[in-house]
């Protein structure tokens, strides 16, 4: 699990196993003082897919202004 925040925002990924032998990453993302935010589903079939994808959230997330606040 990696979570991201910037001033108000936050930006959290979790890894979950999927019932189709595959690795499923969740990012969900909204604001700390709201109710409004979104979230999606990246469908992944091994942990070499899940690393390559899990860098480029995090290079896109730091890129934005974001900073790790925690990571499991």
């Amino acid at each position: 699990m990696m979570q991201f925040k910037k001033q108000e925002r936050f930006y959290h990924v979790y890894e979950q196993q999927n019932f189709f032998s595959g690795i499923t990453i969740v990012c969900s993302w909204g604001t700390f003082d709201s109710n409004h935010g979104g979230y999606k589903y990246i469908f992944c079939d091994n942990m070499q897919e899940v690393n390559l994808i899990l860098e480029e959230i995090k290079k896109t997330r730091l890129k934005r202004g974001y900073i790790i606040y925690g990571r499991k």
